[in-house]
């Protein structure tokens, strides 16, 4: 095989409530559902540094830039992404993604483990996404000896194993280091390789 480069069930309800409840449900938008889930998780933990998985936009890609004053705090810098992913065009249609770990690259302690896992939950969670099987992933991963962390770095190579897991895009991020910090979303059409969405935000260190 040629060599691979990686860097107790409720109470019924009555008529009356179950008619409340579905309307009630049917008033949340696909954002606050999100923005729910984001904060019900409580793990903390951090994502081992390794090497980005992106490649440049393409020309018809759509992309979030940040503008005005930074975000006060890594929070606020992903509220904004979210919310701009959402609105992008893929994300309508509930294709199956691969979430990948954010990626702390900067030189201070950001709990991206803890992000990443309230990220997928919260997109799960509201429908946006379908999530490749765990199971999935890990046999793929061991047929292509890859550790549990270890990150593709090759274009082609991402296209190739995202196809091998069922994937049509891939969910990834990073966090570098400035003045201020930088959070970047992106995600990747597994189909042909390019950048179909990617968002920007900058913010500073709590």
């Amino acid at each position: 095989m040629a060599l691979v480069r990686f860097v107790s069930l409720p109470m019924p309800l009555s008529g009356r409530q179950s008619s409340l409840r579905q309307s009630s449900l049917r008033q949340r938008s696909p954002l606050t559902l999100l923005v729910m889930t984001f904060f019900v998780l409580s793990v903390v933990g951090c994502a081992p540094r390794t090497q980005p998985v992106y490649q440049p936009g393409a020309q018809n890609s759509q992309t979030t830039t940040p503008s005005g004053r930074p975000h006060r705090s890594l929070d606020q810098a992903m509220h904004a992404a979210v919310s701009g992913l959402l609105d992008s065009q893929p994300l309508q249609s509930s294709p199956v993604t691969l979430v990948q770990p954010i990626q702390n690259l900067s030189n201070h302690y950001f709990p991206t483990q803890t992000y990443s896992e309230q990220l997928k939950a919260g997109l799960v969670s509201a429908g946006r996404i379908t999530p490749v099987p765990d199971t999935r992933v890990q046999a793929v991963r061991q047929s292509l000896g890859l550790a549990q962390n270890q990150a593709l770095v090759d274009p082609s190579t991402i296209v190739q194993y995202g196809r091998m897991l069922g994937a049509e895009y891939q969910l990834s991020g990073k966090i570098t280091a400035g003045s201020p910090y930088h959070l970047r979303l992106q995600l990747m059409d597994l189909h042909s390789g390019v950048i179909a969405w990617q968002g920007v935000e900058t913010f500073v260190s709590e």
